[in-house]
């Protein structure tokens, strides 16, 4: 399996096991025979702060006409759950993933397969060095990156669909929190968008604002606002 993986990713692991880990959500600890194992939500903090650093250094050197905010924003396109499940899921890594029976069950979902993206950067920075990460990470981000700044959609999200709701709709939207789960340090917020009493969008995130963004967008886009 981890041949096949590598093939995909052009990348051969010196230390198959930094590989492994990426894998290991931590659903399969719980629910597998995992004593003495760990998942990988250390390494998905590593390629958080990896992924950040790339695509901010990307963004910086090609848009020199980008205000601090408006490469903020672009960024946080980059590298929110969506995007990076997208990415996930063009190298095919939700096949490859070690996961509970739960989880497997409910085929993972975004926030899995983003957290899996990030751990897979990670582990491939201590494997390979940031050049090796640069490159196959560049590859995903740049296309990506020349489209957000060509169509100007790094406007934030709340304040587009407050500015659409308003003048289309006559409502100013409301957010409300649905959940938050797991432990402090990697804590995920379900938050949905309300126009009046209906469901307008519902999104994830590490912090409320992260969520409220991502429920912003996805009621954009359901809309056909976006």
């Amino acid at each position: 399996m981890h041949e096949e993986l590598e093939a995909i990713l052009n990348i051969h692991f010196r230390s198959p096991d930094l590989l492994t880990l990426a894998l290991t959500h931590r659903s399969y600890i719980y629910e597998a025979s995992g004593e003495g194992k760990t998942s990988n939500e250390r390494l998905e903090f590593l390629g958080d702060s990896i992924l950040a650093l790339i695509s901010a250094d990307f963004l910086y050197r090609t848009f020199p006409n980008l205000a601090e905010g408006e490469l903020t924003d672009a960024r946080a396109v980059l590298v929110r759950t969506e995007t990076l499940a997208k990415f996930a899921r063009e190298i095919n890594l939700g096949k490859y993933l070690l996961m509970g029976k739960g989880e497997q069950n409910s085929g993972g979902g975004q926030r899995v397969l983003a957290s899996a993206f990030e751990a897979l950067l990670g582990a491939i920075y201590l494997d390979q060095g940031l050049e090796t990460v640069q490159t196959f990470l560049l590859t995903r981000i740049e296309p990506l990156a020349h489209t957000i700044v060509k169509n100007r959609l790094f406007k934030d999200n709340k304040s587009l669909f407050q500015e659409l709701a308003q003048a289309r709709e006559g409502i100013t939207p409301s957010y409300r929190l649905v959940s938050q789960e797991g432990p402090s340090h990697n804590r995920e917020f379900t938050i949905e968008v309300m126009l009046g009493e209906q469901v307008a969008g519902q999104g994830q995130g590490r912090n409320k604002q992260a969520a409220e963004q991502e429920a912003a967008h996805q009621a954009l886009i359901s809309r056909g606002w976006l």
